[in-house]
């Protein structure tokens, strides 16, 4: 897949990689910690679609996003789109990074946000970086 990644609709069967950057959100057993999925104080939570990339583009992109905030790359949480569709939620691709899409229409308070992202987290898969 090149760099100009075309803006179609990413399907219910596509894998989602919302990647860790703080080791607390993730739990010693490896589960992932709602605090991942949580996009408080922002509208839109950010993730990287598996689609088109190898398993070594994936974690390229997670290290380039973990370097340009000056912050660690634990892992990823995966997660199918439909498990985000199923929340009322929408996944809205953007243009850069490369495969790169927001999570979209979260309730303003951040209870509400919590509760979906506990379901989020609950279905998440972790993945880790070594």
């Amino acid at each position: 897949m090149t760099d100009t990644h075309p803006l179609n609709a990413v399907s219910d069967e596509e894998c989602l990689a919302r990647f860790i950057l703080f080791y607390k959100w993730v739990r010693n057993d490896q589960t992932v910690r709602p605090d991942a999925f949580i996009p408080h104080p922002y509208p839109n939570l950010s993730v990287i679609r598996h689609t088109g990339l190898s398993t070594d583009e994936l974690w390229q992109v997670g290290q380039c996003i973990a370097d340009s905030r000056s912050l660690t790359l634990y892992g990823r949480a995966d997660i199918q789109a439909l498990e985000v569709k199923k929340r009322s939620l929408c996944i809205q691709p953007t243009s850069t990074p490369k495969n790169h899409a927001n999570i979209i229409g979260w309730p303003v308070n951040k209870p509400a946000q919590k509760m979906i992202a506990q379901e989020l987290a609950a279905v998440a898969s972790f993945k880790s970086k070594s």
